[in-house]
């Protein structure tokens, strides 16, 4: 079992965004795996949630990065979910660990 580095980028079905500083902590968050929709590590790399109910953890799905993905999932959030805050806006960093941990820092919960 391969463990996702932290922060966790989460999603669910329809785009609004989630952090999870500490995957460790993914049971006090994650009820069941079915509500994760989707997911990437610190690195990028795809996350799943496993396990019963009250028991979840993070795993990881693959060992690549999905840059394209990343990037992709979290426009949509900027463009649709942080609207609202005309301040918000997506990260300008080309490496992307720091893109993500700039998206987990600039996060505000909904």
């Amino acid at each position: 079992m391969s463990y996702p580095s932290d922060p966790v980028l989460t999603f669910d079905a329809s785009g609004r965004m989630f952090v999870i500083h500490d995957h460790a902590v993914a049971n006090e968050l994650i009820d069941t795996p079915d509500e994760l929709f989707e997911g990437y590590d610190g690195r990028g790399r795809p996350v799943k949630a496993q396990g019963e109910s009250g028991e979840v953890r993070l795993e990881l799905s693959s060992p690549l990065p999905r840059e394209a993905e990343v990037r992709k999932r979290v426009a949509h959030y900027y463009a649709v979910f942080a609207t609202r805050h005309p301040t918000r806006q997506p990260p300008d960093e080309d490496d992307l660990q720091a893109f993500i941990q700039a998206v987990a820092d600039g996060w505000i919960e909904e």
